[in-house]
């Protein structure tokens, strides 16, 4: 069918311009030490993933266990867990995953890992795990140097547990405007990590992976030496964020609405809210109508201005298509992908892991 007869809301991704940005970023760490390890937080579907992993990707970052499941029930076997996992419950379901996929997990905290190789001795299980280095972000993470220098040798001596290196995330780089101080920011933090996996090796102990980076600085953390993985994600679907910031990849996601309401010639709504579309990362934009301004987003509406001479005329029941801000929050709004080729529904994908939160 053609896209333009969905019911709206409807969570657009064009076919074409995803295989685009998988081939261009594979390309990109072809031959490079650093490689791909998306996060899939983005788009929480296991076929895309797939389609990453076929293009050379090494596995794939999860922010939540329930993803880590929904990736690995789906045939993924290399996961990073870059998150903590304290909970008895959730380790017990983890180490039941690390059953069925190479599973990694994130740790900050000694007592963490000490509960953590309780629970795997217990089960005769071996779990791999990274330490959490603060980049700067300033979220979860030790501080770097003789902090992470304790935590590895915590978790070196602990039974049923693997030391596999270092993981971090610059989120406070990633969305600098400017190139130039986003690359200096990015050098800074990713020489916090290095640094420390240094020092860990002066110790005597291997630090295979050290992951970090993301949409925003892969063409920067992908260069530093020292770094064997970069944890980009949002490239696949690509949003107006990274766009402002040069991000050389293509806006593959939108969201089809419908004008439901023309009050005035120099306004008109849609269908579409903050219920279909986020805004946490600012504003979204209309996609290729002159004079069309997105000016506020309610619960269940789009505001449009109609502005200059030679603006869009719109009209009821007229389709308008419309790029998020932020692709990860608005994506975790919707069932379903509708994969559009040259303006045909080719697919309907599922979006198996959306609200998987826990």
């Amino acid at each position: 069918m053609d896209f333009r007869d969905l019911e709206t809301p409807a969570l657009l991704l064009d076919l074409d311009l995803m295989e685009r940005n998988i081939q261009r970023m594979s390309e990109y760490f072809s031959g490079r030490q650093a490689k791909l390890r998306p996060h899939v937080k983005n788009h929480k579907t296991p076929i895309i993933a797939l389609k990453e992993i076929a293009a050379g990707a090494v596995g794939v970052a999860v922010a939540k266990l329930e993803e880590a499941e929904v990736m690995a029930w789906s045939g993924v076997d290399s996961i990073l867990i870059m998150n903590q996992i304290v909970t008895e419950e959730k380790m017990e379901r983890l180490l039941s995953l690390s059953k069925h996929a190479d599973v990694i997990v994130a740790v900050d905290n000694q007592d963490n890992v000490a509960k953590l190789s309780s629970m795997a001795s217990s089960r005769g299980l071996s779990l791999g795990v990274v330490i959490e280095v603060d980049m700067g972000y300033h979220r979860a993470g030790v501080r770097p140097g003789t902090e992470a220098l304790a935590l590895a040798q915590k978790v070196v001596s602990s039974k049923n547990l693997k030391f596999r290196g270092l993981g971090g995330y610059q989120g406070h780089v990633s969305l600098m405007i400017d190139p130039k101080e986003r690359k200096i920011a990015d050098e800074k933090a990713c020489d916090l990590l290095i640094s420390t996996k240094d020092l860990i090796e002066e110790e005597g102990i291997t630090v295979e992976i050290v992951s970090a980076g993301g949409t925003g600085t892969y063409n920067f953390t992908g260069n530093h030496p020292g770094i064997t993985e970069v944890q980009a994600g949002s490239y696949v679907t690509m949003d107006v964020g990274y766009l402002d910031c040069g991000i050389d990849f293509d806006c593959a996601l939108s969201i089809l609405t419908t004008v439901n309401s023309v009050p005035s010639e120099d306004r008109a709504i849609l269908d579409a809210g903050l219920k279909s579309i986020t805004n946490n990362q600012g504003l979204p934009r209309v996609k290729g109508l002159e004079g069309v301004e997105i000016t506020k987003l309610s619960a269940e509406h789009t505001h449009l201005k109609l502005a200059g001479a030679n603006h869009t005329r719109l009209k009821l029941g007229d389709k308008v298509e419309v790029y998020p801000s932020d692709t990860d929050t608005t994506i975790n709004l919707h069932s379903q992908f509708y994969g559009v080729r040259k303006g045909e529904v080719e697919v309907v994908w599922p979006i198996l892991a959306r609200g998987k939160s826990r």
